[in-house]
C-alpha cells in the first residue's frame, strides 16, 4: 500500500472481509500507523470482541460505527488517521444525496469523496464492497474505476480456502494470489495449498499452474462415459469451456479416439479458476486416461500447453514447475521439448505432440 491509496475489497456476504481487514489494520497498526475503523455495519463492541477473539495486538486501531459521511469526515480531522477503514460502503449515507443508502448514486457519491480524501490527506483508504451472487459489487460498476486498487475475496467450493485476487492495481501486479485458511483466530496464510490425493483411478492426473510468483500444484479429474442423449454432454468446471472443446477436437484429430458418442466431464480441482495454459498437457492426459482405463499414479505430472492443431509448448515458468514438483516428492514429468535448460531430479520425459504423447502413455 501507499499513501494516497483508495482499495476496495469485496467479496460475498460472510466470506472474511472484516476479519481480514482487521488483521490487516493490526499490521499497519504494529508498524506505528493510526488505524481508524469506520463500522456502518457492527457495533465498535462487536468489533473490539472479534478483534479479541483473533488476537489483535496494536493500540493504535481507533473503532468508531458510524453511517453518514459527515461524520466520518468529523471523526478524520479528529483522529488524523494514517489508515482509514469504511466497512461496508453500502451501509454509509452522503448528506447531499436524497436517495437510500444502498443506492448506486448514493455508492458512487460517498466513494468520490472518500477518494478525494485520501489524495488531500495522503491517507491510505480501505473500502469493503459486499459482493453480489453475479460476482459484482452491490453497486455501481463505476465503483471500481474509482479506486485505486481493485481485489476480489473469493469462497473455495468446500468452504475450507479463501482467495484474494488483485483485478485492478495501479501501484503493483495484477497476477498475485493470496491462498487463506480460516482457522479459530482468523485467517492464516497457506503456503502449502495443493491437492495431492492418494487416490488411483484412471482419469486423475496433476500439473502446475504459476499464479503471481506462486507455483501451485493441481489435480484434474475427468470422466468420460457412454452418452444417452441426442447431444453428448460437455460439462466443465474451473476452466474455459471454449478451450476445452478445442484441446477435445484436438484429441480426435491426432488420436484415434472418439467422443461423438460419449458424454465428457472435466474438473481442474485447484478450489480457484485459472487460465494457466501450461495445465492443457494434463487436461488431455486425464481425458485420454480415462477414455483407456491408463491410471498415473501421484508421482507423475504433466505440463504444457496445447495448441488446437495438438503441438505442445513450454509454458512461463517452465523450470520453477518443475522445482514445486521436486519439492513436493513427485518423480516423473512430462514436458514439452524446450532450450532451456532443467536441472531436476525428476525424470523429464520429453513430448512434441499429442499424437506422440498418445503413443507414449497408450503402450501402459
Amino acid at each position: 500500500v501507499v499513501r494516497g491509496q483508495t482499495i476496495l475489497i469485496g467479496g460475498m456476504p460472510g466470506i472474511g472481509k472484516s476479519t481480514l481487514i482487521l488483521q490487516v489494520a493490526d499490521s499497519l497498526g504494529l508498524k506505528n500507523m493510526k488505524v481508524l475503523y469506520i463500522s456502518a455495519e457492527e457495533s465498535s463492541q462487536q468489533i473490539a470482541e472479534r478483534a479479541k477473539r483473533i488476537g489483535i495486538r496494536s493500540k493504535n486501531i481507533y473503532i468508531v460505527s458510524l453511517g453518514n459521511l459527515g461524520d466520518i469526515i468529523k471523526a478524520i480531522d479528529e483522529v488524523e488517521p494514517d489508515v482509514l477503514i469504511v466497512d461496508s460502503i453500502q451501509m454509509i449515507t452522503h448528506p447531499e444525496i436524497a436517495t437510500i443508502t444502498s443506492s448506486p448514486a448514493n455508492i458512487k457519491a460517498t466513494t468520490e469523496e472518500l477518494v478525494k480524501i485520501a489524495k488531500l490527506k495522503n491517507i491510505i483508504i480501505f473500502i469493503i464492497g459486499q459482493v453480489t451472487k453475479e460476482g459484482e459489487f452491490a453497486g455501481p460498476k463505476l465503483l471500481e474505476h474509482l479506486v485505486d486498487t481493485v481485489l476480489y475475496f473469493e469462497n473455495d467450493r468446500e468452504g475450507v480456502y479463501r482467495v484474494l485476487r488483485t483485478f485492478k492495481n495501479r501501484f503493483g501486479s495484477v497476477d498475485e494470489i493470496g491462498i487463506f485458511e480460516m482457522k479459530e483466530r482468523g485467517l492464516v496464510s497457506s503456503s502449502d495449498f495443493s491437492m495431492i490425493s492418494q487416490q488411483l483411478v484412471a482419469g486423475k492426473t496433476y500439473s502446475v499452474v504459476y499464479e503471481g510468483t506462486r507455483a501451485i500444484i493441481i489435480s484434474i479429474e475427468s470422466l468420460v462415459s457412454r452418452s444417452f442423449y441426442p447431444y453428448p454432454k460437455r460439462i466443465f468446471s474451473f476452466i474455459d469451456p471454449t478451450y476445452s472443446q478445442i484441446l477435445l477436437a484436438s484429441i480426435e484429430k491426432n488420436t484415434p479416439l472418439r467422443f461423438d458418442t460419449y458424454d465428457v466431464y472435466i474438473d481442474v480441482r485447484s478450489q480457484f479458476k485459472t487460465k494457466d495454459k501450461g495445465i492443457d498437457l494434463a487436461i488431455c492426459a486425464s481425458v485420454i486416461g480415462c477414455a483407456k482405463d491408463i491410471v498415473f499414479d501421484n508421482k507423475t505430472a504433466f505440463i504444457g500447453e496445447v495448441s488446437m492443431l495438438g503441438e505442445i509448448y513450454p509454458p512461463v515458468f517452465l523450470s520453477k514447475r518443475i522445482s514445486e514438483l521436486e519439492r513436493k516428492g513427485f518423480k516423473k514429468v512430462y514436458i514439452p521439448y524446450t532450450k532451456e535448460k532443467i536441472e531436476s531430479t525428476l525424470e523429464l520425459i520429453n513430448v512434441k505432440n499429442i499424437k506422440d504423447f498418445y503413443i507414449s502413455i497408450a503402450k501402459k
